[in-house]
């Protein structure tokens, strides 16, 4: 793969990870499904998700039900893969540190893992 390659391939995940995390901190669910693909899957504490709607759903309940703002901390990208490290602020006052893994294929994401300890949500 040539240098020249390499860099879109990047440039088209960071793409797609910050319109992601834009689009949901700012709850524009429309916008955030412009970089999920049809058959995306979704993995996390809370459960799991097959398909787009099923993973707007969850994104959407999430920052409807617990979700204040997403603070982000740092974002690596290699290739087709994106690590983000945030902290959810939740509507109870908790600061919860988050790990989001996205792979993205073609420009849109694929596949998410989310990580983080649940229990100031609980």
């Amino acid at each position: 793969m040539s240098d020249a390659s390499v860099d879109a391939l990047r440039d088209d995940t960071r793409r797609a990870a910050t319109i992601y995390f834009d689009a949901w901190r700012e709850r524009d669910f429309g916008l955030l499904r412009t970089v999920l693909a049809e058959d995306v899957q979704f993995s996390g504490v809370f459960g799991d998700a097959d398909g787009v709607e099923d993973c707007i759903a969850g994104l959407e309940g999430m920052a409807d039900s617990v979700m204040e703002t997403l603070r982000l901390t740092r974002r690596i990208v290699e290739g087709p893969d994106a690590m983000t490290w945030f902290d959810l602020v939740a509507r109870n006052g908790a600061i919860v540190p988050t790990v989001n893994w996205s792979h993205v294929e073609g420009g849109l994401i694929t596949r998410i893992r989310v990580v983080f300890d649940p229990r100031p949500l609980l």
